[in-house]
């Protein structure tokens, strides 16, 4: 078992969970049809299910990427260093209803214990049987808002970062790519340019609101160029209902780009900046500490529900960097 031999965790697994990983740890680069008992008749993947997790062992055991999935999965990515990572749907449409499902438990206890599972992806089927490519192993490192994340065990070693938020930079990279024809003309190509800023800007009615509740100013540098202002919410658009004052706060873009990628938060309890430690030699160090400006009618300020979940979501952020 060359692959996983050097992850301390599985010296505490069971030996037959070993042998269990091992398999795909063997098979990583592979092609196969969906695999069969092992010679202990034990099992690899769950036919019915994506997120297999056997009867009487706490963890999953693997996970599996399905053409025809009727979950939001996200595609596994490599990056330079040989290493791979995706998003992965939990079992049910709910996050609030996460743990009624015995397979999202799995994962958590993978999550908890650091115990990785084994990944198999879907690809065109060879004479009418279904065809999975192995990815080998890859530990889920984080849940968060339905979607389990997952790092692979091959390549370098370590933390490599916060997971979730690179998956989202990588989807929208890749969403940027030139799919669409290239803009016809300069004047084409400016517009798309503008089209851009004004979705980065936010909703018109709900950018005039945050601008009058904060005087036309950043809420964090006293900016008042209102050009590089931007609406930021606070918890993720849901529609409507989501362009609220207490869920926004008026930003300058390059401010607002680093709340999006949880480098920098409000601690609900001081409503102070907190920067992240990678930020600590630049130029927005001087940002930490330093106290939210806040509307001055107590309805347009920032929920506290929606501070704690962003403090949360940053703390784990920067755990893993």
């Amino acid at each position: 078992m060359p692959e996983i031999q050097a992850l301390p965790v599985l010296g505490e697994l069971t030996d037959g969970h070993r042998r269990q990983l091992a398999w795909f740890a063997d098979h990583a680069g592979g092609t196969s049809g969906l695999p069969g008992p092992l010679d202990d008749g034990s099992l690899l993947v769950s036919r019915p299910k994506g997120i297999y997790k056997p009867a009487g062992l706490e963890y999953a055991l693997s996970v599996r990427l399905n053409l025809d999935s009727s979950y939001p999965d996200g595609k596994i990515r490599r990056r330079d260093d040989g290493s791979w990572f995706f998003n992965y749907h939990q079992e049910g449409a709910s996050a609030a209803l996460r743990d009624r499902e015995f397979t999202n438990r799995g994962l958590m206890a993978c999550i908890r214990d650091a115990v990785p599972v084994g990944v198999l992806d879907e690809v065109l089927p060879v004479g009418g049987r279904s065809q999975y490519f192995v990815w080998g192993l890859a530990t889920p490192v984080k849940w968060e808002d339905g979607y389990f994340f997952f790092e692979s065990i091959a390549g370098p070693g370590g933390p490599r970062g916060d997971t979730s938020a690179e998956v989202l930079v990588r989807a929208a990279e890749e969403a940027m790519a030139p799919h669409d024809d290239p803009p016809n003309d300069d004047y084409d190509a400016r517009r798309r340019v503008f089209r851009e800023i004004v979705e980065r800007r936010g909703q018109p009615s709900f950018r005039r609101e945050l601008l009058e509740a904060y005087g036309g100013s950043c809420a964090i540098t006293g900016c008042t160029a209102t050009d590089v202002l931007e609406a930021a919410h606070l918890r993720p658009y849901r529609g409507p209902a989501s362009n609220t004052a207490s869920n926004g706060l008026l930003l300058r873009a390059d401010i607002h780009t680093l709340l999006d990628l949880r480098l920098l938060a409000i601690s609900p309890e001081s409503r102070t900046v907190a920067i992240s430690k990678t930020l600590r030699h630049t130029e927005y160090a001087d940002l930490d500490g330093h106290r939210l400006k806040e509307p001055s009618l107590q309805t347009s300020r920032p929920a506290r529900d929606v501070l704690d979940s962003m403090w949360r979501a940053f703390l784990e952020a920067e755990a893993l960097r």
